[in-house]
């Protein structure tokens, strides 16, 4: 009876500490917003060749947000864009393991471990945002990315959702700029103030 209610007490505790994480980023009046990180991706059926991928598609795809208001769309006073890390990791991935063929899920684990590990240039406290890329896949037109709200200063992950964006047209720099923006449109619609009712803030 001790130990069962001992592991409630444990998970009621966990559970508490993870809305008081999560609510930095309704809370925060200010957001840094690091890009999309190729690092980790798969891309499946694309014709180019992962070296062309990387150094001539990386950097287009993720120039798609510089003329977006994520102020607006984040309901905060300020979002600084700060790309240019996340770009130089982009660019200085390897290849060999970018086109395997198959669907890798991204655990709550390597995102984690992936957030402690990228740049974050001249920022070193308040909520940062990452959308981390798993898969790019052809065959179906569907991209995958993980949403990530982090902690800069302790590089903790507060939220994280994985979202699913349309690409749009044949021109493959284009279609999988448009599956990020597909991702950023479905935040604006829906799914940030589904997150903000989810989080209980």
């Amino acid at each position: 009876m001790k130990k069962h209610l001992l592991f409630l007490m444990v998970i009621v505790s966990i559970t508490i500490l993870h809305a008081q994480d999560a609510s930095l980023v309704w809370s925060s009046q200010t957001m840094s917003w690091f890009g999309v990180d190729f690092t980790k991706v798969k891309v499946l059926g694309l014709e180019d060749s992962p070296h062309k991928i990387r150094d001539e598609y990386f950097k287009p795809w993720n120039d798609v947000t510089i003329d977006m208001d994520l102020t607006k769309l984040f309901s905060k006073n300020a979002v600084y864009k700060d790309p240019n890390g996340i770009t130089k990791e982009n660019l200085a991935r390897e290849t060999e393991t970018m086109n395997t063929g198959e669907e890798i899920e991204l655990t709550d684990g390597v995102i984690a471990d992936r957030v402690k590990q990228m740049s974050t240039g001249s920022k070193k406290v308040g909520l940062g945002l990452v959308f981390i890329a798993q898969s790019l896949n052809k065959a179906i037109g569907n991209g995958i990315f993980h949403v990530v709200f982090f902690d800069i200063a302790s590089r903790k992950v507060v939220w994280h959702k994985k979202l699913t964006g349309k690409a749009s047209g044949s021109n493959p720099k284009t279609a999988w700029g448009g599956a990020v923006k597909d991702v950023f449109n479905q935040i604006d619609k829906k799914e940030f103030k589904a997150w903000k009712k989810e989080a209980n803030y």
